[in-house]
């Protein structure tokens, strides 16, 4: 499998610095710069101009039916679900995408009698489960980093559903498979709960933090407090201000919000104040399965923050026609000697895809996902949501007309 050259620098705990082919950062007065000035390393009123840009998804969230389609004899391969999407991938030089489910190994997990009721015995797939407790193959993994995503962060409700051995399994998967990808949110042990992952670019470093609300299977957690980063005003604060010191600008990925609400509610909103009093940079979540608004907040002091509530899912198997439409962000960063800043900080629309046939278990079968400016009228009639009652107001008009609802003027020029 293809690895991508994030090499590891040092481990000076609790500090991982990580140069990349990718890197961002921000400015104190948060103003665009001019589209003219060119992308990586120039000279500029002598001093040494640097670039770099960022995308970021939604949840790569695998369910049942999602398994089944890409089961092949005793292995799994998920490689062209991610087909349409690469060259929108390939905007980056950092690749960031939320993955929901554990990869927790083939480990002798067992389904409960909610999760098997409707799945035939020939289809329960040993370990690897869709809902309510989700574990994905590793051929998640590998299909992600073919896709071009060199990021990962997993911080979700979902990390504990089969409890400490699925996240250490996840942990690991990373660490052997893929060592120059930084993996945030989760911890094998408690030796690097501190630890400050810092990413470097074209002398450009930017740290990254990653948080959930809170995880399914919480009694279980209570053994293991450190595997994963939760949501807690004492911590934030602290690792912010530790990231500070390290990078040119910080980003946080929280996992938070409403299920299915089209609109930040009171604890993402309540926890977008702490990040910006923190003078956090950009804040880019996931979890509520749908997409909701972007929005510049500003501190008393003048510093901005880029506040995207939720990208919405990226691949996922839901009915729900609003469900459909999706976001991947995009953020050009520049640095001018001292001088930091966002040059741009937008989102392109992306539609969630797949079809429907009654030959094959579960119905739902070819998964994938477009670039809303992609996706046809001709192309949408064959969404498999549209033979669901969740699913009859979905349409590629309605999906643009969704878009700019939500994100309005931050819809990338073009796209």
């Amino acid at each position: 499998m293809k690895k991508h050259n994030l090499l590891a620098l040092s481990l000076l705990a609790p500090i991982l610095v990580i140069t990349a082919s990718a890197s961002c950062l921000v400015n104190p007065n948060q103003q665009p710069l001019t589209d003219s000035i060119p992308p990586d390393s120039v000279i500029h009123a002598g001093k040494t101009m640097t670039s770099a840009t960022l995308i970021a998804v939604g949840d790569n969230l695998y369910d049942w039916y999602m398994l089944e389609a890409g089961k092949k004899g005793n292995t799994y391969d998920f490689d062209h679900n991610y087909d349409n999407i690469k060259p929108y991938v390939a905007l980056g030089d950092l690749r960031v995408i939320n993955q929901e489910t554990p990869l927790g190994g083939d480990n002798g997990y067992q389904a409960s009698d909610v999760e098997l009721k409707d799945v035939k015995p020939e289809n329960r797939w040993g370990s690897y489960h869709g809902y309510a407790k989700f574990n994905s193959p590793d051929a998640v993994g590998h299909a992600v980093v073919n896709a071009g995503f060199n990021i990962v962060t997993m911080a979700t409700n979902h990390i504990f559903d089969h409890g400490m051995l699925a996240v250490q399994k996840s942990a690991e998967f990373w660490e052997t498979n893929y060592p120059d990808i930084p993996v945030i949110g989760i911890h094998k042990d408690a030796s690097t709960v501190d630890t400050i992952i810092v990413v470097e670019k074209n002398n450009i470093k930017f740290a990254l933090l990653n948080y959930t609300y809170g995880v399914n299977e919480d009694g279980q957690m209570l053994s293991y407090p450190y595997a994963t980063d939760i949501l807690n005003e004492e911590k934030i604060r602290r690792d912010v201000a530790k990231a500070k010191q390290l990078a040119d600008f910080v980003i946080v990925f929280p996992h938070w919000g409403t299920e299915y609400k089209l609109e930040a509610d009171e604890s993402q909103k309540k926890f977008a104040q702490i990040f910006l009093d923190c003078e956090v940079d950009v804040v880019i979540g996931s979890h509520p399965h749908i997409v909701e608004p972007m929005e510049w907040l500003e501190k008393e002091n003048g510093h901005r923050m880029l506040v995207y509530y939720s990208l919405g899912n990226f691949i996922s198997m839901f009915k729900n026609y609003q469900c459909q439409l999706e976001g991947m962000a995009f953020l050009k960063f520049e640095k001018d000697g001292d001088r930091k800043s966002i040059a741009e900080g937008s989102i392109i629309p992306l539609v969630n895809h797949w079809k429907y046939d009654l030959k094959i278990y579960g119905y739902r079968n070819n998964f994938t996902v477009y670039a809303l400016k992609d996706y046809t009228e001709t192309i949408a009639k064959t969404h498999g949501c549209l033979h669901y009652k969740g699913g009859a107001g979905f349409s590629a008009a309605y999906m643009r007309q969704l878009a700019n609802e939500i994100w309005g003027g931050f819809i990338k020029e073009g796209y």
